[in-house]
């Protein structure tokens, strides 16, 4: 994995870069969360999580366009937006083999735009 331009981490997820050995969130098996996606970066970001599939609940607090309300595993984060996604955890993942989330972008996924976490 690459650590950027010169060595340096460009992209992050709440501040914390991709580690291997850090599991950056633990959800409970069967459990329904709400995760709130901000960007405050300088472009939009394909965000995709591993082994769930969500619905996107909204955009700055508007409901989603009609094409956008079904289940799915990447949702389109806009230059300063926030969205807001219901996911249900239904496939275990343990910190052996966790699911990570990342940008759907290549290069910002390799400078450390992601994370993972653990279905317990």
């Amino acid at each position: 994995m690459s650590l950027g331009v010169g060595g340096q981490n460009l992209f992050s997820i709440n501040d914390q870069f991709m580690q291997m050995n850090l599991i950056n969130q633990r959800v409970r098996l069967g459990g329904v969360e709400i995760w709130e996606l901000r960007n405050e970066a300088h472009m939009a970001h394909p965000i995709h999580v591993h082994g769930v599939s969500y619905q996107v609940l909204s955009r700055d607090g508007a409901s989603p366009p009609e094409w956008e309300r079904g289940h799915k595993d990447t949702v389109l984060v806009h230059r300063d937006e926030t969205v807001r996604l219901a996911m249900r955890f239904t496939q275990r993942a343990d910190e052996a083999h966790p699911y990570m989330y990342h940008c759907h972008i290549l290069e910002h996924e390799g400078i450390g735009m992601m994370g993972q976490f653990t279905v317990l």
